[in-house]
């Protein structure tokens, strides 16, 4: 409870600070040292990729470095090593980083329910999720796609994780081993069962948005709310704009995207990536329920006992500081 009084009251300092002073930058804030930033080489981390390629923070007036992993718990254990100060996370790692570390949300990075997909081979013959029985899935466990996969979508099909296999694989591995054999299907994140598709290696069955909204954070370490509190909010300016870029001009987006995925040394089409962005809803915001459902998503976690108390997700909810920064 102390921890989560803790939160509320520097989110409220925090927004009467940027109530004082407003689009106010200054070089030595400019110059400061920089906070340290990390998303995922996946459609989760688009929204890092065209702020990083777009120079966004720096124009907010804040300095950044940026730091790729491979998936959102590889983001929270550098958040809870203090290796990194904010971070992309899904449901789970931000949980269990809530719970276990000091993390806690300070806004949304977009919510994602159709970028997550079942993918099967090609000539698996699997054509339902209860197909999957007695497979191998490759799947990246302690993720929120994996914690989705195991415990919303096998259950509506009558399965269980004790009926399928599953194989611990990154997702930018998941291809790979389609393609190889060592698995008959994966649960994975774009652009990845787009390239599966696109290449012929695999079919999609399934999206997640009948089953889970998969809301895709923004954390951050309190300490570093604590501490620079100016920064995080030229930060979240920076963040805010460059959602503007992915509703305003969606094509800059989309090559910038395209860009690093090359680089990843993955062929995407143009067109599959924007595909892939036209099923993420990028978006700063808080919308309702989420506090119900985070509820929900930490019930599932304490009875597995991943964490050992439900957090108290009113408090760490109460931040306003995204709608401060669009009204000003």
């Amino acid at each position: 409870m102390t921890k989560s009084l803790i939160t509320r009251r520097t989110l409220i300092q925090a927004t009467a600070a940027l109530g004082l002073a407003p689009g106010i930058i200054t070089s030595a804030r400019a110059n400061s040292e920089p906070l340290r930033f990390g998303f995922q080489n996946t459609s989760w981390g688009s929204i890092g990729m065209v702020a990083e390629a777009e120079d966004m923070f720096k124009k907010n007036g804040v300095n950044v470095t940026v730091f790729r992993f491979d998936s959102g718990k590889a983001v929270r254990d550098a958040m809870i090593a203090d290796r990194i100060d904010i971070g992309v996370l899904g449901t789970t790692p931000l949980i269990v980083g809530v719970a276990k570390g000091d993390v806690a949300p300070v806004a949304m990075a977009m919510y994602a329910g159709r970028t997550n997909a079942i993918v099967v081979g090609k000539n698996s013959g699997i054509k339902t999720i209860a197909d999957l029985k007695g497979k191998k899935i490759g799947t990246q466990l302690g993720s929120a796609t994996d914690q989705v996969f195991t415990t919303k979508i096998l259950p509506k099909f009558g399965l269980s994780k004790a009926d399928v296999t599953l194989v611990n694989t990154k997702f930018e591995n998941h291809v790979a081993a389609l393609a190889g054999g060592s698995v008959d299907a994966f649960a994975g994140v774009e652009p990845f069962p787009s390239v599966a598709v696109t290449e012929g290696l695999g079919l999609s069955i399934i999206d997640y948005a009948g089953f889970d909204m998969v809301p895709v954070w923004l954390g951050i370490n309190e300490s570093v709310l604590n501490k620079r509190r100016d920064g995080v909010l030229d930060f979240l300016r920076g963040w805010v704009a460059t959602i503007e870029i992915f509703k305003k001009t969606p094509d800059r987006a989309a090559a910038i995207v395209q860009e690093n995925f090359t680089k990843m040394g993955f062929t995407v089409s143009k067109a599959a990536i924007g595909t892939m962005l036209g099923k993420l809803d990028a978006n700063p915001a808080y919308v309702p329920g989420l506090d119900a459902y985070l509820r929900e998503e930490s019930q599932l976690l304490i009875t597995n006992k991943q964490i050992p108390a439900m957090p108290d997700w009113t408090a760490l909810l109460a931040n306003p500081l995204v709608q401060q920064i669009r009204r000003g």
